[in-house]
C-alpha cells in the first residue's frame, strides 16, 4: 500500500540509490546519535517502544539521564575499542533500565557522532551455541572441492540459524553472481547453479557488504522508523553505513517480495580484503 510517506520504487536507478542515507531504522532496534560530550543529537522514532523514552524527550539529554549507571558505564568502557574507520563494537546483555531489562548494544563512530543502537535482549537459547559452532567448523576441514565445502557450510549455517534456506553466492569477475550451494528445509534445489546479473547487487551495496559484514532484514513488511532529525548539525544526512538496524531500500524490499522472502540475513565472505561472496539466509 502506497502512502504519502512511502518512497517511490524506481528499479531503473538502483545502482544510484543512497542506501546508507535512508534515515530510518528497522523496528527491532532503536538508534541514538551522540555528540562528543554524549548528548543525544538524533533519536529514532521508536525509542519510546524500545527504551521507554520518547524521541522528542531524549533529544538534548545526556545519555546518562536515559539509562541506568550500570549500562552507561559499560557503554563508556567499550568506547576505547571504537576508533575512526569501519569499526563497530557489539556488547551483549547490557542492563539499561531500572527494572533490569537487558539489551544488546552496537557502537560505532559516524562522522562527528557516536552511534548507539539498542536491541532488547532475547531469551537465551537452550543449548551451547558456541559448542555447536566449533563442531560445525570441524566438519568443514575434510571438504575437498569448493562446491562440497560451500554446501556443507550452508547446511551448518542453516542448522545454527534456524532460517528456512541458506545459499552461498559467489561473485564473478564481472560482479555477477552464481549460487554455488543451496540448502533448504524442504530439500529442494531452486536457485543452485543459477546466475544473477551484477545489477542484482549494485556497486554501492557491494561496498557496504565490505564495510559491514552482517546484514539482517527482520521483516520485509516493516516500514521502519525515521531518525529525528534526519540530518546532523552541519545539515548532512545521517550516515547509517555501519548501523546494524539500518532500514531497507524500497528497491531491495520489492526484490525480496518478488522472491517470496519474509526475512533475510547475509554474511559477507571476504578473501584477500575483497568481497568474494555471501552467505544468504532467508525465510
Amino acid at each position: 500500500m502506497q502512502t504519502a510517506n512511502t518512497p517511490t520504487v524506481d528499479l531503473t536507478n538502483c545502482d544510484r540509490e543512497a542506501i546508507h542515507l535512508l534515515g530510518r531504522v528497522q523496528s527491532y532496534g532503536a538508534l541514538l546519535g551522540l555528540s562528543s560530550d554524549w548528548i543525544v543529537q538524533q533519536a529514532s522514532a521508536n525509542l519510546d517502544r524500545i527504551l521507554g523514552v520518547p524521541a522528542a524527550e531524549a533529544l538534548g539529554q545526556p545519555l546518562s539521564e536515559l539509562v541506568v549507571s550500570e549500562g552507561y558505564d559499560r557503554i563508556r568502557q567499550s568506547l576505547r575499542f571504537v576508533t575512526e574507520g569501519d569499526v563497530a563494537i557489539r556488547i551483549f546483555g547490557v542492563v539499561l533500565k531500572s527494572n533490569g531489562a537487558a539489551y544488546d548494544v552496537s557502537l560505532h563512530q559516524s562522522g562527528a557522532h557516536m552511534t548507539v543502537e539498542f536491541e532488547p535482549k532475547g531469551a537465551r537459547a537452550g543449548h551451547d551455541l558456541m559448542g555447536e559452532v566449533y563442531q560445525q567448523i570441524a566438519g568443514l576441514r575434510d571438504m575437498g572441492d569448493l562446491e562440497s565445502l560451500a554446501s556443507r557450510a550452508a547446511e551448518a549455517l542453516r542448522a545454527l540459524s534456524g532460517f528456512d534456506s541458506v545459499m552461498v553466492y559467489h561473485f564473478q569477475p564481472d560482479h555477477s553472481g552464481r549460487v554455488i550451494a543451496e540448502i533448504r528445509a524442504d530439500g529442494r534445489s531452486v536457485y543452485n547453479g543459477m546466475m544473477f546479473p551484477a545489477t542484482d547487487i549494485p556497486v554501492q551495496a557491494r561496498a557496504l557488504y565490505k564495510r559491514s559484514l552482517l546484514r539482517l532484514i527482520a521483516d520485509v513488511n516493516d516500514a521502519g522508523n525515521v531518525i529525528q532529525p534526519g540530518v546532523d548539525m552541519a545539515g548532512r544526512p545521517v550516515d547509517l553505513s555501519l548501523a546494524v538496524t539500518r532500514a531497507v531500500s524500497p528497491i531491495h524490499i520489492e526484490y525480496l517480495r518478488n522472491m517470496g522472502v519474509e526475512a533475510s540475513m547475509s554474511v559477507s565472505i571476504m578473501k584477500d580484503g575483497e568481497l568474494w561472496g555471501l552467505f544468504w539466509y532467508r525465510s
